[in-house]
């Protein structure tokens, strides 16, 4: 699990997240002591269906492109 806090900027709201896992296809965060699962479908990154709560598409995408922006 990483230990640096990572930011989403969603319009004028910033969420901060840390990164738990990450492969080509899977992303694991939690936010807010919230754990997340996205998943690569194609092009686009999604919820994982067995996410407890579910992030909304923008976030997602803000999310996404501030992980692989640490790469």
């Amino acid at each position: 699990m990483s230990t640096e806090r990572l930011a989403a900027q969603l319009e004028t709201r910033i969420f901060y997240f840390y990164i738990v896992d990450q492969t080509p296809e899977r992303i694991k965060i939690t936010m807010y002591s919230t754990p997340y699962t996205l998943r690569k479908q194609g092009e686009k990154w999604r919820n994982a269906s067995a996410n407890v709560m579910q992030m909304s598409q923008e976030l997602i995408d803000s999310v996404v492109a501030t992980v692989l922006s640490q790469e």
